[in-house]
């Protein structure tokens, strides 16, 4: 199985390609706002890595937020027609799970917070238990109330923090809280991203022939959560 994932969502760019259970092709780059200028010649560069091309590639895998607005439009208009014009599934993560997953597997002594930077004092932000599984909904915070969403999802052990967010958030829950900086990159990676999507698929999971890949937004474009949402679905535009 070749599958070709690919991340527009924040401000870097990245694509990569999963064959024989491995990455063999990678580029990550700053876009610097320029996505849908940047994101078709990387993609053809990474299948052409690979010694492929993108309409022999077998599967697509992308990220569909939460994020910049445009870009997760961008990436997911790109991942829908290439997987239109071939014929072929279409696998969707969100950016706070593949940031959750690039966290190394040694470093998950307790949870794993997913923290995006969304600016004007709010994150995105979602908890994971240390084998990755949810333990709440992905949010938009206002990040005074980190500590608060935190606690409601956590009954001890350290928190591993990962992402853009990881600063504020490093800076929110310490000292209250034993909170940790987690290694590797601070925006997802479509390396980890074609990780996950091969193993979802693997296990029949995650197919837009069964279940639409759709943006996650959280909020409108350049709008700010109206009151802090704790635990419960958060706020889906």
């Amino acid at each position: 199985m070749t599958l070709l994932g690919f991340d527009t969502a924040t401000e870097t760019c990245s694509a990569a390609l999963w064959a024989d259970g491995a990455v063999i092709a990678h580029r990550r780059g700053a876009a610097g706002g320029r996505h849908a200028e940047t994101l078709v010649p990387m993609l053809r560069e990474t299948a052409a890595e690979g010694g492929t091309t993108l309409a022999e590639v077998e599967r697509f895998a992308v990220t569909v937020g939460p994020g910049s607005f445009t870009g997760i439009r961008i990436g997911l208009a790109a991942a829908r027609g290439l997987a239109l014009a071939g014929k072929r599934p279409l696998i969707g993560l969100t950016t706070l799970e593949v940031l959750a997953a690039g966290v190394p597997e040694g470093q998950r002594e307790g949870a794993v917070l997913a923290a995006l930077d969304a600016g004007r004092g709010c994150l995105y932000a979602q908890l994971f238990d240390r084998s990755l599984h949810p333990l709440s909904e992905p949010e938009a915070l206002e990040a005074e109330v980190l500590p608060e969403f935190v606690r409601a999802a956590v009954t001890g052990g350290p928190v591993v923090v990962a992402g853009t967010g990881q600063e504020i958030a490093l800076g929110l829950l310490t000292p209250g809280l034993e909170a940790r900086p987690a290694a590797g990159p601070s925006t997802p990676d479509a390396g980890v991203l074609v990780r996950c999507a091969a193993a979802r698929a693997e296990t029949g999971g995650g197919d837009e022939m069964a279940t639409p890949v759709r943006p996650l937004y959280l909020r409108g474009a350049g709008a700010r959560p109206k009151a802090p949402v704790i635990g419960g679905s958060g706020l889906r535009g």
